[in-house]
């Protein structure tokens, strides 16, 4: 499963495509080019990025995947998760990526 945060970080992708773009990630259906900005597997690392198109993988059907970020392509990927670590470096003085965009979101009317 897919959650989208309120504070969703995008790059590359022209607004117009952004909510159909999503809506096929959330039914299962293959998208051209498209990565997601989401929470590292590895404690050890700020953020992940990985193909939307990952997510069709038996292995992600079983989990619950929080979506930070939204790039058209590997390039929009790199610079918004720079981006991203920039922004959090800036608001808190340390790297801890997660916490801070979670605490965003709050803010922003996420809930979750």
């Amino acid at each position: 499963m897919v959650v989208w945060k309120e504070a969703l970080y995008v790059a590359g992708i022209p607004e117009k495509r952004q909510k159909r773009i999503m809506k096929s990630i959330e039914k299962k259906r293959p998208v051209k080019d498209v990565y997601l900005l989401t929470a590292p597997s590895n404690e050890e690392n700020c953020l992940e990025y990985v193909k939307a198109n990952q997510m069709l993988q038996p292995y992600y059907r079983k989990r619950e995947v929080v979506v930070y970020g939204l790039a058209g392509g590997e390039a929009a990927a790199q610079e918004l998760a720079a981006a991203m670590l920039c922004d959090t470096y800036l608001a808190t003085g340390n790297f801890r990526v997660i916490p801070h965009l979670d605490r965003k979101s709050s803010e922003a009317g996420d809930g979750a």
